[in-house]
């Protein structure tokens, strides 16, 4: 049995909340569920703390096991905090519930899957045609595509 006072990995449950955020639970929301203060839930989405005791990373996967597949608005979240939630998530692009398998959540060498073929460049091109925002592993495949086709052109203009 492992003790109250070990520590895991931070990944998995920054993961969740992160997660939570993009469906539109707000922080206070948040907070008050998991009972993290503001600020160690803040850290958390921000990926700025390491390490989480375990106690808190099985509360966490409990509260997104809860309510990673409902919507903030039918548990009383008004629209307003919910839109300002998704905003923040958008704007720090970070995946939604879905783009997450429950078995590798926790592994930091996991990467999200937002179309399945993520961190690939047919991962950037799902990304355009369906309209996501590019994930930064798409960005990286999509930035080596441009490098090599960069290196093909100069190849034909030098030949």
């Amino acid at each position: 049995m492992t003790a109250p006072a070990d520590t895991v990995s931070a990944t998995g449950t920054a993961r969740r909340l992160q997660a939570l955020a993009v469906a539109g639970w707000p922080v206070s929301r948040l907070c008050r569920e998991t009972g993290l203060s503001p600020y160690r839930l803040d850290r958390l989405l921000m990926g700025v703390t390491r390490a989480v005791p375990v106690d808190d990373a099985r509360t966490v996967a409990a509260v997104y096991e809860r309510l990673s597949t409902v919507s903030p608005g039918v548990h009383g979240v008004s629209h307003i905090a919910a839109r300002a939630a998704r905003h923040r998530a958008y704007t720090a692009r970070w995946a939604p519930a879905a783009a997450w398998d429950d078995d590798t959540i926790d592994d930091p060498a996991t990467i999200p899957q937002w179309t399945g073929y993520c961190g690939t460049t047919r991962g950037a091109d799902a990304h355009d045609r369906d309209g996501i925002p590019l994930c930064p592993p798409c960005e990286d495949a999509l930035y080596r595509r441009r490098l090599r086709d960069a290196a093909h052109a100069a190849r034909r203009t030098h030949a």
